[in-house]
């Protein structure tokens, strides 16, 4: 969000046309992931590595776990700075509490705590 504002505020308008590019593509990746899981029963990342073999399927996963790692520890990084914008203590001194709390919520937490805690946000 903050780096489309920011861009949003440099360029104004000019880069609308890859927002909307993005979307089309987007909605015609899901479509289509939908339409292969309902007919073969297997999900994309089955379907590669059962016909390519597990060498195929290795680098998209090698990719989506460096994806998955760069986007927590951009919401560690967002939490941490509000967290410092809310106590004035710097940045640096909650990222490692906070990761531990994100570790230890995904650890031992449940479906219906995290339901309950975004009903919740929802509510208010």
């Amino acid at each position: 969000m903050a780096t489309a504002a920011q861009a949003g505020a440099t360029f104004g308008f000019r880069l609308i046309w890859a927002i909307l590019l993005g979307t089309i593509c987007i909605i015609f990746l899901v479509e289509m992931a939908g339409r292969f899981a309902a007919v073969s029963g297997h999900t994309i990342s089955d379907g590669i590595r059962e016909r390519f073999g597990f060498n195929a399927f290795l680098w998209p996963l090698l990719a989506t776990l460096l994806v998955n790692l760069m986007v927590m520890s951009a919401e560690i990084g967002g939490v941490a700075i509000a967290a410092e914008l809310a106590t004035g203590i710097g940045f640096q001194w909650w990222a490692l509490p906070l990761a531990f709390l994100a570790w230890l919520f995904l650890k031992k937490g449940s479906r219906r705590i995290t339901q309950k805690m975004l009903a919740r946000t929802a509510s208010i």
